[in-house]
């Protein structure tokens, strides 16, 4: 079953007042779609959510979202694959940082894509990336 990880710029449009994304992700997630995302998005996420006017509405609507987008979890295989993503990068002369590199492991490891703005992980052509935030 394909599948998608979330980035935490998707995260975050997903939890605006008005979101067409969280419209499209549902949408994805009815039609069968394996949604995730992971604790260190989430972290990212809050840093930004505890600066808006609003921190708990937007709380409120994370919870929503975490209905669909389920927070996976990962053991050793992934750490692992953290460590040769990050030499990949290091021989490269590329740096990611330490919630993208283990969002492309856990892509790898789930053999799902990740949702993200970011151009970063061009330097990684092995992890399937989409944008969902452009027309």
């Amino acid at each position: 079953m394909a599948g998608f990880i979330l980035d935490t710029n998707h995260l975050s449009a997903a939890i605006r007042r008005v979101s067409p994304l969280r419209d499209r992700l549902r949408q994805a997630y009815r039609n069968g779609f394996r949604l995730g995302t992971c604790w260190p998005a989430l972290c990212e996420l809050e840093f930004g959510i505890a600066q808006t006017k609003d921190p708990e509405r937007c709380r409120r609507t994370l919870t929503t979202v975490l209905e669909e987008v389920r927070i996976w979890p990962f053991g050793w295989e992934i750490v692992r694959s953290y460590g040769e993503l990050s030499i990949t990068l290091e021989k490269k002369g590329r740096v990611l940082s330490h919630v993208d590199v283990v969002l492309a492991a856990m892509a790898s490891h789930y053999k799902v894509t990740v949702l993200t703005t970011d151009k970063d992980f061009e330097a990684l052509p092995e992890v399937g990336v989409e944008n969902w935030l452009t027309p």
